[in-house]
């Protein structure tokens, strides 16, 4: 599957679709400090991200971000690799004017 990255105006759209799988691949840290409603954290950058990628559901769409967009852009291609259709959000958090919360 390919990855579809997305500007903020696209990937506010695509959030907001019922079946979406929102996930904050950020750190615990991050993703206490601030994060998109509805999201889930899973940690690109732990050990454990793959396993719990096998706990997401395949028949749905998967909407990635991070910081920046570059640990996203990681996961995304990793996601795609098995079988998810992904969107990203390809400028992060940094540049995000859509709905956060603590």
């Amino acid at each position: 599957m390919q990855v579809k990255n997305q500007n903020n105006e696209e990937f506010a759209k695509t959030i907001t679709q019922e079946s979406i799988q929102l996930i904050d691949v950020r750190t615990i840290e991050e993703y206490s400090e601030l994060h998109i409603p509805g999201s889930k954290n899973i940690d690109v950058t732990n050990h454990l991200f793959a396993s719990r990628v096998e706990e997401l559901d395949k028949t749905k769409p998967v909407a990635v971000y991070c910081r920046s967009g570059q640990r996203s852009s990681m996961a995304a291609e990793y996601l795609a690799s098995k079988g998810f259709e992904v969107y990203n959000l390809s400028t992060g958090m940094m540049f995000w004017n859509g709905a956060r919360t603590r």
